[in-house]
């Protein structure tokens, strides 16, 4: 019986230093010191030697090898530690947008590659705060938040005051300048949030879908619900639109395995999917956690996940995941994340789902285990 017993102890002694182990060797994403705590993981990518980028709200970027984290900010070249998207074309470079502008990485360094802004001056409704003195002109806004090389190769930029920009690898054009609600400054603003290409070649600019010819836009307001509360969030949403928001627009867009195209929405709006025919409005009554949505994305399965934000009973805002696998809704435990501000989701090529949290928070999920990436801020 003693043998047993030692065998027994000696067993778990092996297990728990292989775990030791593990936890000690395990990579992490350092914060570069004076990051904000509201700093977030916003997009990752991953690139065809398997490197995994994330996109930061006022980090830079990261990449990912498998091994270990290399952050990049703007002691690197990059333009700005605030990025808002990252790509990778078809020749390998690393695109990234930035609030001023786009920077393109070769592998060795990166380089500013100038977009064809036209608005310059101008005073937008992001400025009128900053620039309160009357005939005081606010900066151009160079604003690139989305980002897309289609399957003929053609390269978009998503802007936040001019539209989008197709580059063809030799000249531009621009596209949808005269969509979105007309300002004082007598220019329309739409904020282009995201570019997404249908397995068909369509391409959607947030609620704008581009078949090769032309631009059509989605209404992006559904039906009436017989619930109070979503009677007002409705209102407000259409007093938001009144009110010459350029934020009015579909942030996400995604195509799941039947062909049906999801909008991810702003202003507690939801979900639509679009059959090809209609549009259907998708709440939290239909099972997931939150109306404010934050992050929509499809596992190889085919599985939507969803990320939200709710309060809880003390008011403080915490993150939701809900799971959706063509039938129902299920909740995703974030109980482990020592931050659930869910901010963004990603599936890399080997199915691990990664979430991005505020406080620059990574966590991967491997269909078993969630491990945390990211450690304290030092300096550096």
């Amino acid at each position: 019986m003693k043998i047993y017993s030692l065998l027994f102890a000696l067993l778990w002694l092996q297990g728990y230093h292989s775990k030791a182990q593990n936890q000690l060797s395990q990579p992490k994403l350092i914060i570069p010191s004076g990051t904000s705590q509201f700093t977030f993981v916003r997009q990752g990518m991953q690139d065809k030697a398997g490197n995994i980028w994330f996109a930061t709200s006022g980090a830079g970027v990261y990449r990912y090898d498998g091994k270990g984290f290399v952050n990049f900010t703007m002691k690197d070249g990059l333009n700005s530690n605030i990025v808002h998207c990252i790509m990778e074309d078809f020749k390998g470079n690393i695109w990234i947008g930035t609030k001023d502008g786009v920077c393109r990485f070769d592998g060795k360094k990166f380089t500013d590659f100038a977009l064809p802004w036209t608005r310059t001056p101008i005073i937008s409704p992001f400025f009128r705060q900053a620039a309160p003195q009357k005939g005081c002109l606010a900066p151009q806004n160079k604003t690139v938040l989305s980002m897309l090389q289609d399957k003929m190769g053609n390269i978009w930029f998503g802007t936040q005051e001019e539209g989008v920009f197709q580059y063809n690898g030799k000249s531009f054009s621009q596209h949808l300048t005269n969509e979105g609600p007309l300002s004082s400054d007598g220019f329309h603003h739409v904020a282009i949030y995201t570019i997404y290409q249908e397995k068909t070649g369509n391409i959607w600019f947030g609620q704008y879908r581009y078949d090769g010819k032309s631009f059509k836009g989605f209404p992006i307001l559904g039906s009436k619900t017989s619930s109070p509360d979503e009677d007002i969030i409705t209102k407000n949403y259409k007093q938001i639109l009144e009110n010459k928001s350029i934020f009015s627009t579909a942030n996400a867009v995604l195509e799941d395995k039947n062909g049906i195209i999801w909008l991810r929405h702003p202003h507690r709006y939801g979900i639509s999917k679009y059959d090809g025919k209609s549009i259907t409005r998708l709440t939290s009554q239909a099972g997931f956690c939150d109306n404010i949505i934050t992050a929509l994305v499809a596992d190889k399965a085919g599985n939507i996940w969803i990320g939200s934000v709710r309060k809880d009973a003390k008011g403080i805002k915490e993150g939701c995941i809900s799971i959706y696998d063509g039938k129902t809704f299920r909740a995703f435990s974030t109980e482990k994340m020592s931050n659930s501000a869910i901010e963004s989701l990603f599936v890399d090529k080997d199915n691990n789902i990664w979430i991005g949290t505020r406080e620059v928070g990574l966590y991967r999920y491997d269909g078993k285990t969630l491990t945390a990436f990211t450690e304290k801020p030092v300096n550096n």
